[in-house]
């Protein structure tokens, strides 16, 4: 069997783009809201006798293969596969193949939770002995140095711990503050919620790296955004615990328009489309998951309506994405053990 780590994806309902360093200290600190959800991502990782290294991306249906530890390098096709390795330093030879669920460039944080997956992997293989915290922080590094762009932390945070979360960043670190549901409460969320792939792939940097310019520059219309962004996912915060589903709806319209705000591109033709109809079919709301541009959209309607809104978005060409709340994050099984890592409260409050 060897390794085999798997990951949740996430969907964000509040606060994104807040959670990338030093936005977040520049307005004070700021709360990010997300779920996780049963869309994996997940890397098997086959010791060799030999001292190759084989990497292969069944979903990019890529592959490359080093003769050594030594001849492993970057600026490759699965760069970040790459970097990973050459930090972990495993000392024999391996295959590792990983796989996401979530369509490429979905906007669930796919990429970010393949990367805590490789990484608990490398971890388990070379008996590194690095916490959650530990992980995620080398992971936000490496992640910036394959796309040159600043990192947020959110997608990692929910990968590796799962469940109902809302995150505070601050100048004191990052506090996890799980919102815990019970499994009727999480199935009357799941009945209320729509999970759909635009067809549009994103990527989440340009669009950050654009924010962060621009909010840097001192652009009014940028800053006034992202302080609404803030104040929003505050209010999303206590509408989850509450479970006020009504309120929900609102702050998800709430949190869509001011995330259009930040910046031309976010939104498109084909993405306002597809919410002008699901609200034409019932539909409370709607916004795109992660940064924006594509990817894939949450809408959330009254469980009555979800039927006759899933119907009419499979018409307009959205491909719809069933999925459940997953309440664990990481998750590894080796030939020595089956296994959750243990949170390091020394590095990162819960």
């Amino acid at each position: 069997m060897g390794i085999v780590v798997r990951t949740p994806n996430r969907v964000d309902l509040a606060g994104g783009t807040l959670d990338i360093y030093p936005l977040y200290l520049f307005e004070g600190g700021s709360v990010t809201v997300n779920i996780a959800i049963q869309l994996w991502s997940t890397t098997t990782i086959e010791k060799q006798r030999d001292l190759k290294i084989h990497l292969k991306s069944d979903d990019l249906k890529k592959e490359i293969l080093f003769e050594s530890f030594e001849a492993c390098h970057v600026n490759n096709e699965l760069d970040l596969l790459c970097r990973a390795v050459l930090y972990y330093a495993p000392k024999q030879g391996f295959k590792m193949t990983t796989k996401n669920e979530a369509p490429h460039g979905s906007g669930l944080g796919a990429s970010s939770a393949l990367l805590m997956a490789v990484s608990a992997g490398l971890n388990e293989l070379g008996k590194s002995g690095l916490s959650i915290a530990e992980i995620i922080d080398v992971g936000s590094s490496l992640e910036a140095q394959t796309i040159r762009i600043p990192t947020g932390k959110q997608d990692y945070l929910a990968a590796m711990h799962g469940g109902i979360n809302a995150f505070r960043f601050s100048e004191a670190g990052i506090t996890r503050h799980k919102i815990d549901y019970s499994r009727k409460e999480i199935e009357a969320l799941e009945s209320r919620m729509i999970l759909s792939y635009t067809g549009i792939p994103h990527f989440s940097g340009e669009n950050n790296w654009t924010i962060m310019r621009r909010y840097i520059d001192g652009e009014s219309s940028t800053v006034s955004a992202l302080r609404n962004i803030k104040g929003t996912a505050l209010k999303m915060r206590d509408a989850v615990i509450k479970r006020d589903w009504d309120a929900i709806a609102e702050l998800l319209k709430e949190e869509w328009e001011n995330r259009k705000a930040l910046a031309v591109g976010v939104t498109t033709p084909v993405v306002e489309h597809l919410m002008a109809k699901a609200k034409e079919a019932g539909a409370k709301a709607s916004k795109l998951c992660g940064a924006g541009g594509g990817g894939c959209m949450i809408t959330w309607v009254d469980p009555d309506k979800k039927e006759r809104v899933s119907k009419v978005l499979a018409k307009e060409g959205a491909s719809l994405l069933p999925f459940k709340v997953s309440e664990e994050g990481l998750q590894i099984q080796s030939d020595r053990s089956s296994k959750k890592i243990s949170l390091s409260k020394k590095t990162l409050k819960s």
